[in-house]
């Protein structure tokens, strides 16, 4: 398949090679130049074990990237993965996500063809049908549904991890509401990491966008539960390691994510 990624920082580089890794045509946009010409000298913008070699490996080939969104027309799929970073009222900053969501759609505007728009940023729920889909359809003239599709797809990596969370998911979510084509193309970009233990969550886009966020909530509050019993096992002298593998071996709570640590640190927070 033919994908192009818009954004080039932690996930959609990570994205972006991994597919290219899978077998698809992939092409990665960035505004900073001194991105796009790391990325098409086989050079990593960030730092990911199995990042750099596959990075490497495949940059001029499969993996190119470009500051034009030109390229965006002769792709299937498109991938926004600009981030979203907090504002200081708790909200989200979506200045960068919105001027993509332009450039996209006016490099839209001269495809005759169906074509898929892909978020990947983390956005609140109903985001993308009420702010994105609505510039989406002015930019491009086009109306979704019918000769362009848009759908969710939030990404669950952890830094320090990304390749390995990207190529053996716990679980692939994916909102197209009723979309069928957009769910078969999805269907078809995932399927080479869909083992028999990974899940495919095909969903509504407001699901998808909540799932995202109930995700990283409930991870952080477990570490953050866990930090809290590791101090109270501190004061009474009890070894915090010993409680933690005995809570683990309780299949409701499970062993992962029981090590006092910081809450989050999921790159996708990003």
């Amino acid at each position: 398949m033919k994908v192009s990624i818009v954004g080039s920082g932690y996930v959609g580089t990570t994205v972006g090679a991994c597919l290219a890794d899978l077998g698809n045509d992939v092409w990665n946009i960035d505004i900073d130049e001194a991105v796009v010409a790391a990325l098409n000298e086989g050079e990593s913008p960030v730092h990911e074990p199995g990042l750099d070699e596959l990075v490497a490996e495949h940059a001029g080939a499969r993996f190119r990237a470009s500051t034009s969104y030109d390229v965006l027309p002769g792709t299937d799929v498109t991938v926004l993965a600009i981030q979203t970073p907090s504002e200081p009222d708790g909200g989200i900053d979506l200045s960068a996500v919105k001027a993509g969501v332009r450039s996209i759609g006016e490099a839209l505007a001269s495809k005759d063809e169906y074509h898929l728009v892909v978020v990947k940023s983390t956005v609140v729920p109903g985001t993308t049908d009420e702010q994105l889909t609505p510039i989406l359809e002015a930019t491009s003239g086009k109306t979704v549904g019918e000769d362009l599709g848009v759908a969710v797809n939030p990404e669950f990596q952890r830094e320090g991890s990304a390749v390995a969370d990207f190529m053996h998911p716990d679980k692939v979510v994916t909102g197209t509401g009723d979309d069928e084509r957009a769910s078969a193309l999805l269907r078809e970009l995932y399927d080479p990491v869909l083992d028999s233990d990974g899940k495919h969550i095909e969903t509504g886009r407001r699901e998808a966008e909540i799932i995202k966020y109930a995700n990283n909530s409930f991870l952080a509050a477990k570490v953050s539960l866990i930090n809290d019993i590791g101090n109270i096992c501190k004061q009474l002298g009890v070894d915090a390691y010993e409680v933690a593998d005995a809570l683990g071996a309780d299949d409701r709570i499970g062993e992962r994510f029981l090590r006092s640590g910081v809450a989050g640190g999921e790159l996708s927070h990003r």
